[in-house]
């Protein structure tokens, strides 16, 4: 079945929730541990591991569709930034997902009406098909796709900028 075939709505798949057998077995502990110890963490562990949850779905996504482009929600565009960070680990990881690096480009939605829609479509593609594998999106509204000037990425979120009034 393409990629395209997943958004016939006459297509009745089951909702299977499970990861693809390769996702599962990265090991994020390190990563955790970073993110969620120390004097200063980043996140709580309940955050992380929630995030890392939805990091795997969304791994598990690409690996399933790799022509389809697929957009991250906030909290697992930040957990893939903290994998990213772990080069070594990230590069290798991708080759055993993949077989290849999985580039992030953060300027999708960026360059004006256009390409903001096609960054909201990619978005609502992105949820179908987590509805079709993992059930109901966790709170779409929180996830809503949004562009920000000056923000380092662009994915659907609610906007999180540090510049005042840099949401559009």
């Amino acid at each position: 079945m393409t990629a395209i075939a997943m958004f016939d709505p006459k297509l009745a798949l089951p909702v299977l929730n499970q990861l693809h057998p390769v996702v599962v077995g990265l090991d994020f502990s390190r990563l955790k541990h970073k993110y969620t110890t120390g004097e200063e963490p980043e996140m709580a562990e309940a955050e992380w591991d929630f995030g890392e949850q939805e990091y795997r779905r969304f791994l598990s996504l690409k690996a399933w569709y790799p022509s389809v482009e697929l957009v991250p929600n906030k909290l697992v565009d930040k957990v893939w930034h903290a994998h990213i960070l772990d080069t070594m680990a990230y590069a290798k990881d991708c080759e055993t997902v993949f077989g290849y690096f999985m580039h992030h480009f953060p300027y999708f939605g960026i360059y004006g009406k256009e390409d903001y829609q096609q960054l909201v479509t990619a978005f609502d593609k992105t949820c179908a098909l987590y509805e079709r594998h993992f059930g109901h999106y966790p709170d779409k509204s929180q996830f809503q796709a949004m562009r920000c000037a000056g923000h380092a990425c662009h994915v659907p979120t609610e906007c999180a900028c540090r510049t005042p009034e840099a949401c559009k």
